[in-house]
């Protein structure tokens, strides 16, 4: 009979618990914070026994079995992973009451450009407010969330100065329907990156030249391709998750040979997200990236350009503090970690990596939860198979764990390499811009902090990431923190 791990349960409310007496109550974030109570399903490891009698197609029938089901109570795919099973909806029916955000999404990139968007809400959207019976369609209602998010960061990005309030016509209902969601009212990684493709063929993989956006803020080649690089990767990832799961019911079981297949499986899957990531240098411009697509995905927690936060009108009167979107966000990367116990406790990760988990959706939260419990750590199981045997099986999955390890590391280096191009690099270029414009105006040399009367100019050493961590030293952090898990 299905069980549920009441201890693991109990020791994630206290987890959760001690996370959030620090947190104020009157946070938007508070009411994603709750704690992780996954589905009544137990892992494959501890409700499947090895028996003499059944054969091994006969256990890989049942295991599969079981995962899928697992994986799916959890909202998790078996072949498209974090991805929905089901094709986004493309946009809510404009004869339903919430008609009137779609009809400014239709022209959101033409307003963009005009400069108007911001009237264009104000004068044509009242409150909708969102009641219980509405949008109970799970696409309907990813749709609703992905909407209002797009709009409100639209009217608080789309044009100078930076607003500092979304207004009560956006503000409200996205606060309604996050508090249902328990998520925070802020446009995050799996927004725009889960909930925001179509197919063109729904016959074929979900990958470049087969998907498109749904809805972007400029509408360029390369802000679509930013998007859609992202989706596909969370595609090409996806069946590492069914391979994870098998991988610590072997290592459970201390099946030495089926452990060191199913790692040697993940090690392929992670080459082929590898090679989906090199894309973006052929598929989206840095400085197209830097001064165009960057900026609307940011948030207001660690935002120079909103030191005081977002006010959500007809919410509450409390300024809020959220994270933009970021990779940190991805629950397909929060796996790796989670599955290979990559710790982030360095000052400059533990933090930031911990709030992260509430910018994900719920079921893709608990799954983390339920992944990385304590007796099903991979690490600790590769070291007990290892430590004092010498056969060729046991060098063969100690290979295997540190290839996965390495191309963990790799993945973490190239991001690295990617950040410093469409960052690091943009920004020393729009820094030497202002200072040539500036020489030019006055004939004598200014110092970029007071440039038009700017006190933060953006600087190399001080570039941060559309979620608000100061880059590279993070990035870098998050790469040295995975290498200490290599197994000699």
């Amino acid at each position: 009979m299905d069980v549920v791990n009441n201890e693991r349960h109990k020791d994630t409310v206290l987890r959760h618990d001690a996370y959030t007496d620090n947190e104020d109550s009157t946070s938007l974030l508070h009411h994603a914070q709750l704690p992780c109570y996954g589905p009544e399903l137990p892992h494959p490891s501890e409700y499947l026994l090895l028996d003499d009698n059944i054969d091994n197609s006969q256990l890989n029938k049942l295991l599969n079995r079981h995962i899928s089901r697992l994986l799916t109570s959890y909202s998790v795919d078996i072949n498209h992973g974090f991805l929905p099973p089901v094709d986004p909806l493309p946009q809510l029916s404009l004869s339903s009451k919430f008609a009137c955000w779609e009809l400014i999404m239709m022209d959101l990139s033409q307003y963009l450009h005009a400069k108007n968007i911001r009237s264009v809400i104000l004068s044509r959207l009242n409150v909708v407010h969102v009641e219980q019976n509405d949008l109970l369609d799970e696409r309907e209602f990813q749709r609703a969330l992905f909407v209002l998010a797009v709009l409100s960061h639209a009217f608080v990005w789309g044009e100078k100065p930076t607003s500092t309030y979304i207004p009560s016509c956006l503000a409200i209902p996205w606060v309604e329907l996050t508090k249902r969601a328990c998520r925070p009212p802020v446009l995050t990684h799996s927004l725009m990156t889960l909930g925001n493709w179509k197919r063109f063929d729904i016959e074929k993989p979900i990958e470049l030249g087969n998907i498109a956006t749904l809805n972007c803020f400029l509408s360029g080649i390369d802000e679509a391709n930013f998007y859609l690089v992202m989706t596909e990767l969370e595609c090409r990832g996806a069946k590492a998750l069914k391979h994870m799961l098998r991988a610590q019911y072997f290592g459970s079981k201390r099946k030495v040979k089926e452990l060191t297949s199913e790692l040697k499986a993940i090690h392929s899957i992670q080459e082929t997200m590898f090679a989906t990531l090199l894309k973006i240098y052929d598929e989206v411009d840095p400085y197209i990236f830097y001064n165009r697509v960057r900026h609307f995905l940011a948030g207001w927690k660690g935002n120079p350009s909103l030191p005081d936060g977002m006010l959500y009108e007809g919410v509450s009167e409390t300024r809020q503090f959220l994270h933009g979107a970021s990779a940190a966000q991805s629950s397909l990367i929060a796996a790796f970690d989670v599955f290979f116990d990559v710790k982030h406790v360095s000052e400059r990760t533990r933090e930031f990596i911990s709030e992260m988990r509430f910018y994900m959706p719920l079921k893709h939260r608990q799954f983390l939860e339920m992944l990385g419990a304590d007796n099903h750590n991979i690490n600790g199981i590769v070291k007990k198979l290892t430590s004092n045997e010498e056969g060729q099986q046991e060098k063969e999955l100690l290979y295997a764990y540190n290839a996965c390890i390495d191309q963990l590391i790799a993945f973490r280096n190239k991001h690295i390499q990617i950040a410093a191009l469409y960052i690091l690099a943009q920004t020393r270029k729009n820094a030497d811009g202002i200072q040539l414009d500036s020489k030019k105006e006055t004939n004598h040399t200014v110092n970029s902090n007071d440039i038009n009367g700017k006190e933060q100019v953006e600087t190399a050493s001080s570039a941060r990431g559309t979620g608000g961590t100061i880059l590279m030293p993070f990035l870098k952090a998050c790469r040295d923190e995975t290498m200490v898990q290599r197994l000699n």
